[in-house]
Formats: C-alpha cells, sequence, structure tokens
C-alpha cells in the first residue's frame, strides 16, 4: 500500500506533537505553535502555505451550559410563584441549549471573551489548470475535558439525555402554568406533578455546571491524528510532484489545519465565510479527518442532525467504494446528538463535504474528550489507511 511509506512520518508527527507542544485548546498559544509547526512541515511540499487569523470566543459553546442550567433552576423556582417569569426563563434556557449546543449557532458568544485563532492553509496546485478543488482538513485544537464522561463512563449518554429533556419540560411545564395562571384552565394535581418532577431532575440539572473542567485534554485521536494525515498527504504530494508517482492533473489540493473546532466549529465557519466565492467558482470538495480514537474500522458521516445538515451522498459513496475495494470495514454513520464536525459549515453553504474518521460516533467511548485521548490508542495503521483512502479519493475526483 502507497500510503504505508508515510506510516512511520504520521505517527512520529502526531507523537512529536502530543510529547512537545502538549494540550491544544482553542485560540491557545499551544493551538498556534502547532500551526507553525505544520507551516514548516508544508512550506516544502506547498505551492503556497497561508496563515488566516479570525476572532472568536473559545469558551461560549460549552460556556452556555452555565446559562441554560441557571436559568432552568430560575425557572423551577419561579414555576410555584410567577409563572410568566418562569416562562420566559424557561424558553430562555431551551433557546440557548437549541442554538447553541445543538445548531452550534454563536449565540451568546458576545458574552464572553473574545481571542484570536488562526487556520492554516497550504495549497498544491495540479500540473494543469485547476477545474475542481478539494480541501482536506483536520483540525488542530484538542478539546476540554468532558468530566461527565470520565467519571460517569457509560451513564454519560443516558443521564446527558434527561438534562436536555429537563429543560424541555421546564419550558413546556411552565407555558401550561402561565396558561392556568390566567386563569384559562386549571388542573392542579398535574401542574403540581410537573413542578416536582422538576425539582427531582434539578439535581442531574446540575452536573452539567461541572461538565467541564476546563482542562485541556492531549487529543490524540481528536484531532492530531487527522491533522497528521493531512500532513502526509502534503508529504505525499510533494514527493509525487518530483517523482513518476501520481499526481493531480486537474484538481487543486488544500491542506487545512483548522482552528477552534472544539470551540464550536468556528474556524471552519471563518473559513468558509472568507473562501465561499472561490469555493463556488470551481468545483469544491471537502473532506475532515476527525476522530481516530478505538480502531481502524473506519465510518463516513451522512448527515449530522443536531446540526440539521445532510452531507454529500457521492463523496460518502466514493469512500465506500475506495473501502471496498480494499477490503476494509467501513459504516455509513452520523455524528452524535448533539455534536457537529468541521464538514457541517460546508455542507449548509453548498459545498460537496463529508467527515471521515475511524471511531464509533454512536456513543461516548472512554477516550472522547479525556485525559486518555493519547497516542497508545491511535493505531498507526489507521493512518495510513486513511491516507490512502484520500489518496485513491483525489484520483477518482481527479479522473472527473
Amino acid at each position: 500500500m502507497l500510503a504505508s511509506k508515510y506510516q512511520d512520518y504520521m505517527f512520529g508527527l502526531l507523537k512529536k506533537v502530543i510529547d512537545e507542544i502538549g494540550p491544544r485548546p482553542p485560540c491557545s498559544e499551544a493551538e498556534k505553535k502547532l500551526g507553525r509547526l505544520l507551516v514548516d512541515e508544508w512550506k516544502p511540499v506547498c505551492d503556497r502555505v497561508d496563515v488566516e487569523p479570525f476572532t472568536c470566543s473559545p469558551t461560549a459553546h460549552f460556556g452556555s451550559l452555565y446559562i441554560i442550567v441557571l436559568f432552568y433552576f430560575a425557572a423551577v423556582i419561579f414555576y410555584w410563584f410567577l409563572p410568566p417569569l418562569a416562562l420566559t426563563l424557561a424558553a430562555a434556557s431551551c433557546g440557548i441549549l437549541f442554538l447553541e449546543i445543538f445548531r452550534y449557532r454563536e449565540f451568546v458568544d458576545f458574552l464572553f471573551p473574545r481571542r484570536q485563532g488562526e487556520n492554516v492553509i497550504g495549497t498544491v496546485r495540479p500540473k494543469g489548470e485547476p477545474a475542481q478543488r478539494i480541501i482536506v482538513s483536520g483540525h488542530m485544537d484538542s478539546a476540554y475535558e468532558f468530566n461527565l464522561n470520565l467519571y460517569l463512563k457509560g451513564a454519560h449518554d443516558p443521564v446527558q439525555s434527561v438534562g436536555m429533556l429537563g429543560v424541555v419540560i421546564a419550558f413546556f411545564g411552565s407555558l401550561a402554568k402561565t396558561i392556568a395562571y390566567f386563569n384559562v384552565f386549571s388542573n392542579d394535581a398535574a401542574l403540581a406533578g410537573v413542578g416536582i418532577a422538576l425539582i427531582v431532575l434539578s439535581p442531574i440539572a446540575a452536573l452539567f455546571l461541572f461538565f467541564t473542567s476546563w482542562k485541556p485534554v492531549p487529543g490524540a485521536g481528536d484531532d492530531m491524528a487527522g491533522v497528521s494525515v493531512v500532513a502526509g498527504l502534503g508529504r505525499y504530494l510533494g514527493e509525487a510532484k518530483r517523482s513518476v508517482d501520481w499526481f493531480p492533473e486537474r484538481t487543486e489540493v488544500v491542506l487545512l489545519g483548522a482552528s477552534s473546532e472544539e470551540a464550536g466549529l468556528r474556524g471552519a465557519k471563518r473559513y468558509v465565510k472568507r473562501h465561499l466565492k472561490e469555493m463556488k467558482a470551481i468545483p469544491t470538495h471537502f473532506l475532515t479527518l476527525d476522530g481516530f480514537c478505538e480502531d481502524n474500522t473506519m465510518t463516513v458521516a451522512k448527515d449530522e442532525p443536531s446540526i440539521g445538515v445532510r452531507h454529500d451522498p457521492q463523496l460518502a459513496k466514493m469512500a465506500q467504494e475506495v473501502a471496498a475495494s480494499h477490503n476494509w470495514p467501513m459504516a455509513v454513520g452520523r455524528q452524535m446528538v448533539p455534536g457537529g464536525s468541521d464538514a457541517a459549515p460546508f455542507s449548509l453553504s453548498g459545498i460537496s463535504a463529508t467527515w471521515l474518521s475511524a471511531y464509533d460516533h454512536s456513543r461516548f467511548g472512554p477516550n472522547f474528550h479525556t485525559r486518555y485521548d493519547t497516542c497508545e490508542h491511535v493505531r498507526p495503521e489507521s493512518l495510513s489507511v486513511m491516507l490512502q483512502l484520500v489518496i485513491e479519493m483525489i484520483q477518482r475526483i481527479d479522473k472527473g
């Protein structure tokens, strides 16, 4: 397999970053240090390397949980005394949950400190005039540790679901209590039952005040492994350009080290906003490589229901066909709810996109956003398998 030649380089880069740079929270100096390393790696193999700064509020996405929970508590209290105010607070809690956590909108970001992130972009021009473009991306930042996943383990998923359900119950319960408050109807027993249920759910809601410790994790599988494959692609293209190996004839290849994915896809969103016109000028495809936390069983995402986006089925089909040609198992899956990937802003803007990973996205595994996301849990073979998959997908796109 051609990509096996680059396996040691990719895993060596991954280990170097984990050992020497360490955790890389969004917009941090550590994340920028990785960006500078990628610039050095990509300059010899790319025709052009750019660093594009942007601003965002990197703690807003998960910081909004504090607002959601505090509004929930206030709604539970005022449910008994002033239902219209409880309804207002519950509606605000629901709205922030839906827009900021589920839809990844920058709804309450103005309440949080702004910092600068930097996307790193390497461009490899084809032999001829570009007829299409493919952007291959990994995100440079690592997540803040998920305490609930760390300590609750398998119980994290049901606890999260119950917590979100409590916010929804608070809204509809307050709505019913407000209607009764204005003497439209009266069912004191049922309304009292809802209030008691909200009190019972309060301890679970309180857990989300401790959802993250704001300590960043190593981020080996999520997503230094993806960044390493992107760098491996750059190394391959740089060597292929000077040899007899296959090199794109009409396809421009863009290597993207994206910033602030863990802050709510902020780097990818800024890239799309800045480059949408040029991406629309010629057919453009986007692949994000994100999540190498378990084994070399690959997944291609068909959609991300939390954000409300469907990815390009033709790209997913192509990935499956390439995998099948090597007898590699590849599942067609979807992102966890809530959750999102850097492919989402591209698909939402009408750009052909999908997300490739080597991780079971139907659940939170023990390595997901915890201190256990280390090099030992990334199989070096999964890097070369993913690189081979990407190279062959680019070959098929280049052939039209």
